[in-house]
């Protein structure tokens, strides 16, 4: 049963789910293969395939759905076991995958779900068909037990994550097809429970210069140089204000220049240049705050030097996560954890997921999942297969204990 021996309350009714998981193990693994095999990697972001066989999945197991195509390649499912009634569960997690790469980097196929030493391998087996496949299969599982669930829960395998969640659950939020009262995001947390992440700004400087002949360059102002003159400060100042700047339970603040473009021609003076800047924000800070920091550090900039000329552009914005340790769903599924021997007490989420869509809405979210969250984005991505199967479990009875049960 993969219980630990004099923990806390499995009653009867849980063994029995637990136990048909068991005897359901090749089937939850098969379907994890199955939907490893069919490629998704965003962009294009074509989910189609998984879908198919996601829907085939779930009429076997006699649990309505719904599908929803955005454009011609961006599709998700909402089903729902007890549509309509209160509270609604949502468990949710992402079918869409980042590239391949270079496929010569992979032992094994990153499409093949081979299995090895224990290990299911491919591109997306963690990240994250490994939580929607036991997902489902946990809403199988409670199918097949005859559990009565005091409430609705809703299976949410959802587009376009790795690209942003717009045409994925920002989609199927803006719409008014999901309203959970209560959410798990499946991601890879090694199955602990996650209830903080980082959030995501990212903002496009633009520094502005005069053009000059190259062979009199006192003549211009060149953007390139005032351009690298700010992004040594701003490295410089953030550097020292993040040394003190800390969150219990996610990692440290951080930035990265990711790209940068200026000038026209080796012998003319750039009078523009163009860097884009990817700072990770603590669940406490906002992007407010951090305009107000970098807009901060550009006055000192060009304090020092007058002629750096600087605008700020945010071009993308995704909200921190936090829901608080004492909330009554967030004990409920530590409480689940006590049953396998893992770690009771919430950690930190080291990406960040669809489930900041939630957390801006007030509504209870935790990160729950298979896999070691160092291997995504990786060749030779791999998962556990024992991880898979006590996840398929640890929804069951999250589900069961979140929602309670009729007799």
């Amino acid at each position: 049963m993969n219980f630990r021996k004099g923990w806390y309350r499995v009653n009867a009714l849980e063994e029995k789910v637990c136990r048909c998981v068991d005897e359901m193990r090749e089937e939850i693994i098969g379907f994890l293969q199955e939907i490893v095999g069919q490629a998704s990697c965003n962009p294009p972001g074509d989910t189609r395939g998984v879908v198919r066989a996601i829907c085939s999945k779930l009429e076997s197991s006699q649990i309505s759905y719904e599908t929803f195509l955005v454009d011609e390649v961006h599709e998700s499912v909402v089903a729902t076991i007890n549509a309509g009634q209160s509270p609604n569960l949502l468990f949710n997690s992402h079918i869409d995958t980042v590239p391949v790469g270079e496929e010569s980097r992979w032992t094994y196929g990153p499409f093949s779900g081979e299995i090895v030493d224990g290990k299911l391998y491919g591109r997306g087996s963690a990240d994250a068909k490994g939580s929607v496949a036991p997902m489902i299969m946990a809403g199988k599982v409670l199918q097949l037990c005859g559990i009565q669930l005091n409430g609705s829960l809703s299976i949410n395998p959802v587009a376009d994550e790795e690209m942003g969640g717009a045409k994925g659950v920002k989609h199927l939020i803006d719409t008014g097809k999901l309203k959970p009262d209560m959410v798990v995001i499946g991601e890879i947390t090694t199955n602990e429970i996650a209830i903080a992440e980082k959030g995501i700004i990212w903002l496009e400087f633009t520094s502005y210069g005069r053009t000059a002949h190259a062979s009199t360059p006192w003549d211009g102002v060149n953007a390139i140089s005032k351009m690298v003159k700010f992004l040594y400060l701003l490295e410089e100042e953030l550097t020292e204000r993040f040394a003190a700047r800390r969150h219990p339970l996610t990692p440290p603040p951080s930035f990265n220049f990711g790209m940068i473009k200026g000038g026209v021609k080796a012998n003319v003076v750039a009078d523009q240049c163009k860097a884009v800047f990817d700072r990770r924000i603590l669940p406490f800070e906002t992007l407010e705050g951090t305009l107000d920091e970098v807009n901060e550090i550009i006055a000192k900039a060009q304090q020092e030097d007058p002629e750096i000329k600087i605008d700020v552009k945010v071009l993308d914005y995704g909200a921190p996560l936090e829901t608080a340790p004492e909330e009554p769903f967030v004990q409920t599924a530590l409480d689940v954890c006590k049953e396998f021997g893992i770690k009771n007490e919430p950690v930190g989420y080291q990406q960040a997921s669809d489930g900041r869509f939630f957390s801006e809405m007030k509504i209870p979210t935790i990160l729950l999942g298979p896999g070691d969250p160092s291997l995504a984005h990786s060749p030779n991505e791999f998962i556990p297969v024992e991880q898979v199967i006590q996840a398929t479990k640890m929804y069951a009875l999250l589900a069961m204990r979140s929602l309670g049960t009729i007799s």
